[in-house]
């Protein structure tokens, strides 16, 4: 007849290294991948599948009018200045 296993303790992790991410501001690239990036979601929550949310993102002519569909350099340039 076999004798039962005891148990080991649980073993302890080494706690999790956290991501830290630099303060820097944001370019007009970076505005404008999260414009599209926002503007998926938001067909997406619409009920558009993917391959019809891609072709409407891809399409200038089917952007709100709010949305830089080309990042305004110019403009940011001139609120950095105004700091």
């Amino acid at each position: 007849m076999a004798t039962p296993r005891k148990k080991e303790p649980a073993k302890k992790s080494a706690p999790k290294k956290v991501a830290t991410v630099r303060d820097e501001e944001l370019t007009a690239l970076d505005v404008h991948a999260i414009q599209l990036h926002e503007l998926y979601k938001a067909y997406r929550r619409a009920g558009f599948d993917v391959a019809n949310t891609l072709t409407l993102i891809t399409s200038p002519d089917a952007h709100p009018d709010w949305f830089m569909t080309v990042p305004d350099l110019e403009l940011l340039e001139d609120e950095e200045e105004d700091d």
